[in-house]
């Protein structure tokens, strides 16, 4: 008997089945990324592949050269060899900063101190500026010095490191303050930039346009191309460079503490901006050290950092009767035939005095002058009255300050109501009889007091004082002027600036300044001794103002020195010297380097920055 069985269906296998739904979604997944990278992110991920392929070095522009008014080099550029590590590879391996405070004859510590300016965003920082190529080649040849760089940098070179140090400034890495103050004006910083005077005023103008060096990936190949960096503008300062490092010199020979400034009557242009003492600007390359920075900033080594010309404020003494004969006549209490009588002091009452410095009986205007008659002069500025005074200080400039371009001008003190509320002083008519003649609380910076001269000069006028007389494009030529800004101007008659020559011509010809007499020149001038200090300390400060020649003035000037004695004895002969220097020996036509170049165009500009 047979058995009929029914066919069996194969069994499926399990793998069958897992496997495609496994394969198929994760193929899926593959396309879409495909997708997703080849189309909807395409072009960013070929600009990253692009920029990965690329690599750029910025290089340092040359920074704008600086030259005097006659076109002579004051600061150039020069290429040193600068060594350098970043903050975090110091703090990694302080090893490799022990080996190298070794080969540089440097204390560990002070690396340290001069890297750590650079914590703050973590850039190579430059330890050493101007390496020796020996000393160079044993850090490129010491193994295991990690983090260390070597190389040629384009620096700022100054030919006369001390005699322009406070009006120039200086040159070093940007703080994280100087990127802020650079970057809000829609800048890049360079990698070194101006910290003072010159060099930080006009940063915009001489930091230039870095270049970049592209290194490009092809495969095993690289190819190198260069992006050339665009010089910062070239910058002719006012200041004459021989007429400067003269009357530094005065100074420094005569060891005076002090100032002095001078400038063109009629332009505003300063001819000289001196403080002594001065420094050295080669104090602040490789960074300054602490004690450097301490000795410069201490009080019992007299600040040399400090610019007195600019930032210090002193009782003016007897060249402010310039101010008060001004007054005296906008208060109509002043003219040529205006007396006093003399017997030696000005009283206010009872026990109450101002001691003049003779007893000159019955004088007049110009003898009062001359001889620097107090009386005469205390008893024409209480005529005037305290609002006359006080207004005609401030129209004169004084108590503001001038706008010079450079940081750390002062604006002196006019004793105004506002400003003695704020201190709750009380003002009687001795405060009135002391501003008369440039004592007690009146300050004036020396060169708001050269303004004062200038203004006398100008019949009236005062431009605004400025440091740079042009400015030539380093590519193409064009260069533009600075042009003059009047800053204030008072009104009067005629007869009172010829009176005011005339009580200053005198002040040279027979009183208190015939040391400043100079063969062949007709000029004027005003000396002052402010007295100041705690009773019994006999301190003085010898001040000279003036202008010459007395017709077509070209120069005028305030020499002020600190503690040293009588302004005649003391100020007025240098002022005569500087003078002379710049009338008989140097003020010759100015170089004709500003408008040889070929092709340049000449426009104009101003100073404020």
């Amino acid at each position: 008997m047979s058995v009929l069985h029914a066919p069996r269906r194969p069994e499926v296998d399990r793998r069958m089945v897992w496997f495609p739904g496994l394969i198929l979604p994760a193929f899926a997944v593959l396309v879409g990324r495909l997708w997703y990278i080849q189309v909807a992110k395409g072009d960013e991920f070929r600009d990253q592949a692009q920029v990965s392929r690329m690599n750029a070095v910025k290089k340092l522009a040359p920074r704008g050269s600086i030259f005097d008014r006659r076109g002579n080099l004051v600061a150039g550029v020069k290429g040193e060899i600068v060594v350098t590590m970043r903050p975090s590879s110091a703090k990694k391996y302080p090893e490799v900063v022990a080996k190298l405070a070794k080969i540089l004859n440097l204390s560990s510590e002070e690396i340290l101190h001069r890297i750590s300016k650079e914590s703050w965003r973590d850039n190579p920082a430059p330890i050493v500026v101007g390496l020796s190529v020996e000393t160079a080649t044993v850090i490129a040849e010491t193994p295991h010095l990690t983090g260390v760089e070597i190389e040629e940098k384009s620096m700022r070179n100054y030919l006369d490191s001390t005699h322009f140090s406070h009006l120039m400034g200086y040159v070093w890495t940007p703080s994280e303050r100087d990127v802020d103050r650079i970057t809000k004006k829609g800048v890049e910083p360079a990698e070194y930039v101006g910290k003072e005077g010159v060099e930080r005023a006009y940063e915009l103008d001489l930091m230039g346009t870095p270049g970049r060096e592209l290194t490009e990936k092809r495969g095993k190949n690289k190819l190198t191309s260069e992006e050339a960096a665009v010089p910062g503008k070239q910058l002719f300062l006012s200041i004459d460079a021989g007429l400067q490092a003269y009357a530094q010199d005065l100074m420094i020979q005569r060891r005076f503490k002090g100032a002095i400034a001078a400038v063109e009557p009629t332009t505003g242009e300063v001819l000289v901006l001196v403080s002594n003492p001065t420094f050295d600007t080669k104090l602040f390359e490789g960074g300054i050290s602490t004690a450097n920075w301490k000795m410069l900033n201490d009080p019992d080594n007299s600040q040399p950092f400090q610019n007195r010309a600019i930032a210090s404020q002193y009782e003016p003494g007897s060249t402010y009767k310039i101010v008060t004969t001004i007054a005296a006549y906008r208060a109509g209490k002043l003219d040529r035939g205006t007396y006093a009588f003399c017997n030696g002091g000005y009283s206010y009452g009872k026990n109450r005095s101002l001691k003049c410095l003779g007893v000159h009986g019955s004088i007049g205007y110009v003898d009062a002058m001359a001889k620097s008659c107090n009386t005469y002069f205390c008893a024409l500025g209480i005529r005037a009255g305290t609002d006359q005074m006080r207004q005609t200080a401030l129209d004169m400039g004084l108590g503001t300050k001038s706008g010079i371009e450079i940081l750390g001008e002062s604006k002196g003190i006019v004793p105004t109501q506002e400003w003695l509320d704020a201190r709750r002083r009380k003002w009687y008519v001795g405060s009135l009889g002391n501003m008369s003649v440039g004592q007690g609380d009146i300050n004036a910076t020396p060169l708001q007091m050269a303004n004062v001269a200038a203004m006398v000069a100008n019949r009236g006028k005062i431009y605004k004082p400025h440091l740079v007389r042009a400015m030539r494009d380093s590519i193409s030529g064009d260069t533009t002027y600075v042009q003059p800004e009047l800053l204030h101007q008072v009104v009067a008659d005629d007869w009172l600036w010829d009176l005011l020559r005339d009580g200053l011509g005198e002040v040279i010809n027979k009183g208190t300044a015939q040391s400043a007499k100079i063969n062949g020149v007709s000029w004027c001038g005003k000396t002052g001794s402010a007295e100041h200090g705690f009773k019994g300390q006999n301190l003085t400060h010898g001040w000279f103002v003036g202008f010459a020649p007395r017709e077509n003035p070209k120069i005028a000037i305030c020499v002020l020195a600190e503690n040293a004695g009588h302004g005649g004895d003391v100020a007025a002969p240098i002022a005569r010297e500087i003078v002379s220097h710049w009338l008989l020996k140097s003020n010759k036509a100015a170089s004709n380097s500003l408008t040889a170049a070929s092709g340049s165009k000449v426009g104009s500009l101003t100073a404020s920055r």
